[in-house]
């Protein structure tokens, strides 16, 4: 008898905080579903005018390999509309992934921080002065 393995299924929660949104992404496995979050999120942003951006991401696998997703357009999108973008999750692996990411966007005009906790991470967003990230550019360093 072999032992099936199951796992939840993906969901995705958008919504408005005061000033910012906030993007949950839960169960994440393959570089298209992270894609399929990433089309949903930004087009959220543009409806909704709100270009501050929380992602958090739970209980998901971390994802590396960043241009299987589409990476780039959206690091674009996040850079023509100057906000701010802080990602936060659930676990050492996808907080090491969530470096990368964040340093690859900052490479590329974005102005994108990791948090170890959601609270720090709203702290910043809400913040309307110019940010340290802001003021130095692009090579500033990631928080993990």
């Amino acid at each position: 008898m072999t032992a099936q393995t199951s796992r939840e299924p993906v969901r995705v929660q958008i919504t408005e905080g005061p000033g910012y949104l906030r993007a949950d992404l839960y169960n994440r496995r393959t570089p298209e579903e992270t894609r399929t979050f990433l089309n949903e999120v930004a087009a959220e942003c543009i409806k909704r005018g709100l270009f501050r951006l929380l992602i958090f991401v739970h209980s998901s696998k971390p994802m590396f390999t960043v241009e299987k997703y589409g990476f780039s357009s959206y690091a674009d999108l996040a850079a023509k509309h100057s906000g701010r973008i802080a990602l936060v999750t659930d676990s050492v692996e996808c907080g090491i992934a969530q470096d990368y990411v964040a340093l690859l966007a900052r490479l590329r005009g974005a102005n994108v921080r990791t948090f170890r906790e959601s609270a720090a991470a709203i702290r910043w967003l809400i913040d309307r002065r110019e940010s340290p990230d802001t003021a130095k550019g692009p090579a500033s360093k990631p928080l993990h």
